[in-house]
C-alpha cells in the first residue's frame, strides 16, 4: 500500500467514525433558545448555548457497518 493509500484510509477511517452520521436537532433542556429561562439565565449546559444537540443517526450507521471497509472508490 502506497503513502497516499495509507493516508487516504486513515481519513475515511476518522470521516465514519467521528463526522458520519451525526445529526443536528434541538436541544431538550432548553427547547433551542441556548438558555434555561427567558429572565437573564446562563446558557445551556446541554447544548453550550447552541440550542442544537448532536445524535447519531442509526439509519446511517447500520449502512456505515455493514459496507466492506477494505474497498475504496
Amino acid at each position: 500500500m502506497t503513502e497516499y493509500q495509507q493516508r487516504k484510509q486513515e481519513r475515511v477511517e476518522y470521516y465514519r467514525k467521528y463526522i458520519y452520521g451525526w445529526k443536528l436537532r434541538k436541544c431538550i433542556a432548553c427547547n433551542g433558545s441556548g438558555y434555561y429561562d427567558h429572565n437573564g439565565s446562563p446558557k445551556c449546559d446541554g447544548c453550550n448555548g447552541t440550542g442544537k444537540e448532536r445524535y447519531k443517526d442509526v439509519k446511517k450507521t447500520d449502512a456505515v457497518a455493514t459496507q466492506a471497509t477494505d474497498g475504496f472508490c
